[in-house]
């Protein structure tokens, strides 16, 4: 049975026939929509050993700048871990985006041209095969006089002879030029010492034990290679646990708390301060997320997606901390019609011992572009700062003394150390009273910490 991955812009197919994984592009495919499926083709050639990839262009699909940059980082380094060896290119129309893509994949893949897939299929069936098997018997001494080259050649003017030779065949698609191709790689093979390490790990292949029907190293190519898509179920899992259990846990709250950051929380003081004020049963959760820093610290979709998932349980207060809120402008309200109730309920210490934060809508447009520049997402997503209003907004109020914090139960991950804490109200917050009275107990008791 063929193995099929379908969306509307790729289809995916991998021909067991033919040992041949098609790709075919339906038209103007971009980010996500282009990437998925084709690590989905990677994987089926890997999961399937296929020599030979065929990508139907012939509906003169739309690719940009940035997915083709991809697909040369990215996409073609696990072609190639695949032991993929040919890509055939199909088209009838002679596409600049073709003959492109013969370009870039240099010296990483043979390509074909073929106007069909039963011309691709011809055109690379069983030729690779046949070369190896006329020269299986060729000693290493011979392929080295083949190539031109002294008996103590090393790797490097072997790999160097190789490239020059095959130049003069490479990108075509006349019968004679393919089979020189396949005749000169086969000679490479055995020059270089690959025909000996390709038998020696097939029969070590072949003598491993099969579980569920697949080879021992099968497996860990499926595991290494498909790590991602396995990280990615794990977090979806997880988000997904989160979202029940943040569920069930503020149905029977009363008051609920976010906080989120690269930090531990010890969350028993806010608690007992939210439990002072009348509320039975408060919940405060908490959010580990990564942004973009000057640390290396990498950044985690895990904490993104535990985030994702309280928020949209509708917390009534966020707190955060320096360096996370910048990148979460778009969560908070806009505090300034409350701010005096709130400072009207703080202690004196409490009205000594915090700020207010302002922040623009400029201001986290440019964040968020250096968020999308590091994270490598297309320049499609960056947005221009000037478009955005740079009224200063009043997000939250900060607690600026660190000793205070950690005081509170809160230790930062950051090699920095200890951070400050920012109090705001959830933009989708509807109960302001509510939100002056959970902010004022939970800032006052922070302040009660204080010696």
């Amino acid at each position: 049975m063929n193995e099929v991955f379908d969306s509307e812009q790729i289809n995916v197919e991998y021909r067991k026939d033919d040992n041949i994984v098609l790709v075919v592009l339906k038209g103007k495919v971009t980010r996500d929509n282009y990437r998925t499926p084709m690590m989905h083709a990677a994987d089926m050639a890997m999961r399937h050993s296929c020599k030979v990839m065929a990508v139907d262009f012939r509906e003169d699909p739309e690719l940009n700048e940035k997915d083709i940059l991809w697909s040369k980082k990215v996409l073609f380094n696990n072609l190639k871990k695949s032991g993929l060896e040919t890509i055939a290119l199909i088209d009838n129309n002679s596409l600049k985006l073709v003959q492109g893509i013969r370009v870039f994949c240099g010296d990483k893949f043979r390509t074909v041209v073929c106007k069909d897939y039963d011309e691709a299929v011809s055109k690379t069936k069983g030729a690779s095969d046949e070369a190896s098997s006329r020269f299986k018997d060729m000693t290493r001494e011979e392929a080295l006089k083949y190539m031109g080259l002294d008996e103590n050649a090393d790797i490097k003017e072997i790999e160097d002879r190789f490239w020059q030779m095959s130049k003069k065949y490479r990108g075509k698609d006349d019968p004679e030029s393919l089979a020189m191709e396949d005749e000169i790689s086969a000679v490479y093979d055995v020059a270089s010492g690959r025909r000996e390490v390709k038998a020696q790990e097939e029969y070590v292949r072949q003598n491993e034990p099969k579980y569920f029907g697949r080879y021992k190293s099968d497996w860990q190519n499926i595991i290494h290679y498909g790590w991602k898509n396995w990280l990615l179920a794990a977090v979806v899992i997880i988000a997904g646990l989160a979202v029940i259990i943040s569920y069930l846990s503020t149905m029977k709250s009363d008051c609920s708390v976010l906080v989120f950051g690269h930090m531990y929380l010890d969350n028993t003081q806010m608690r007992e301060a939210l439990e002072a004020e009348g509320y039975h049963n408060p919940y405060v959760g908490i959010a580990d997320i990564v942004v973009p820093n000057d640390e290396k610290i990498g950044l985690d979709q895990t904490g993104n997606e535990t985030f994702n998932a309280q928020f949209y349980t509708n917390p009534d207060i966020l707190v955060s901390d320096e360096k996370s809120y910048p990148f979460y402008f778009n969560v908070f309200k806009d505090m300034s019609p409350i701010y005096d109730q709130v400072m009207a309920g703080l202690s004196d210490k409490a009205k000594a011992g915090v700020r207010p934060v302002y922040m623009s809508q400029r201001e986290y447009i440019r964040n968020m572009n250096d968020y999308y520049a590091i994270t490598g997402l297309d320049n499609d997503e960056m947005k221009n700062p000037a478009d955005f209003p740079d009224d200063q907004v009043l997000i939250g109020i900060e607690i600026t003394d660190r000793d205070l914090i950690t005081k509170y139960g809160v230790e930062a991950k950051w090699k920095s150390r200890q951070t400050t804490f920012v109090f705001g109200q959830c933009v989708n917050s509807t109960d302001d009273a509510k939100t002056v009275k959970m902010m004022t107990a939970l800032i006052n008791k922070a302040f009660e910490n204080q010696t």
